[in-house]
């Protein structure tokens, strides 16, 4: 049996490749596990691999990584042909694996009709909002957490849209044990920094000043300083800046996700903000933020009020 192991959720993905290697009795430091990166091997080279018999066992596990191949963007300079070929008459002492962080496969694709025929192919989805609140049951109901709903609640805003960042802050609470309210939630469980500079740059795009001076004094409360934001904030806004560019391009979101190295979920949601604001306007807010930084660490402007100070100036600019 061959596999396709695709989609954004990438812990869920491992603990499926986990549990096909465990069924197949191949360790992941096994000399019959061989991984191999489609960006930077050539098919040739895997399919010679696949077809040679392994060593003193019944079966090896070929892995494929980044097979984008397979997704609506080909930037592997992959031969397609060879592992069509080799998919006609598959070697049984082979298990082949392919896996991707995109989104979805291109149905249109020939070789992924074959696939999809030919291999087993499990998809597997990031979290959406409602996806997240249900995870954050079952592992209260599967850790046996006595959880007040106010502390529910306050869970769900600060933990992110990734199971592999939830189930380590549900072991926090699963350690603390007794009733969790929300005293105890804000005590153990940390709003992820990046969050919090993700919602004030979406507040900015936005132009919500009162959500943006909110966000600033949570920051604020916890002695983040004013210059390490703001080059937070221009990483933000440099990474929003690459996305739009490639959008007037032409580029879609499996194009952006391959040219940056960016999660799919990131470009998702940074293309939405990029429909709303220009070209210049980006450039424009990332000097500021430059001319901000060199005012700051130059002892020219006090940080908090010199940070304020940029809130309020882009509202007046305009897109």
């Amino acid at each position: 049996m061959n596999y396709v192991l695709y989609g954004e959720e990438q812990y869920e993905l491992e603990s499926a490749l986990s549990r096909i290697l465990k069924q197949h009795h191949i360790e992941k430091d096994d000399l019959n596990m061989i991984t191999y990166d489609a960006l930077q091997s050539d098919m040739q080279t895997i399919m010679e691999d696949a077809t040679t018999i392994p060593f003193f066992a019944e079966q090896k596990v070929i892995l494929v990584r980044n097979a984008n191949f397979l997704s609506t963007v080909n930037d592997t300079d992959m031969d397609i042909s060879l592992l069509d070929k080799y998919l006609d008459a598959p070697m049984e002492s082979t298990i082949l694996i392919f896996t991707g962080s995109f989104e979805k496969m291109d149905a249109r694709k020939k070789i992924v009709k074959k696939m999809q025929k030919t291999c087993k192919v499990l998809q597997f989805h990031r979290l959406d909002a409602l996806g997240k609140q249900n995870y954050i049951r079952e592992e209260i109901k599967r850790r046996n957490l006595s959880v007040e709903p106010n502390a529910f609640l306050e869970l769900d805003q600060r933990l992110p849209l990734d199971i592999r960042s939830i189930k380590a802050e549900m072991e926090k609470l699963e350690l603390f044990g007794g009733v969790i309210d929300v005293s105890v939630v804000e005590q153990l469980v940390n709003r992820p920094l990046e969050d919090d500079v993700f919602q004030l740059v979406n507040a900015v795009v936005d132009r919500d000043l009162k959500k943006a001076f909110s966000l600033w004094y949570d920051l604020c409360v916890l002695n983040k300083d004013a210059i390490y934001l703001t080059a937070l904030l221009a990483g933000q806004f440099r990474f929003l800046y690459q996305v739009k560019v490639l959008m007037d391009q032409g580029a879609g979101k499996d194009m952006i996700v391959s040219k940056l190295g960016a999660h799919p979920y990131r470009v998702q949601i940074t293309m939405q903000n990029a429909r709303k604001l220009s070209t210049p306007y980006l450039l424009h807010i990332l000097s500021k933020l430059a001319v901000l930084d060199q005012k700051m660490k130059g002892g020219q402007l006090d940080k908090k009020l010199g940070f304020e100070m940029f809130l309020l100036e882009l509202q007046g600019d305009r897109i």
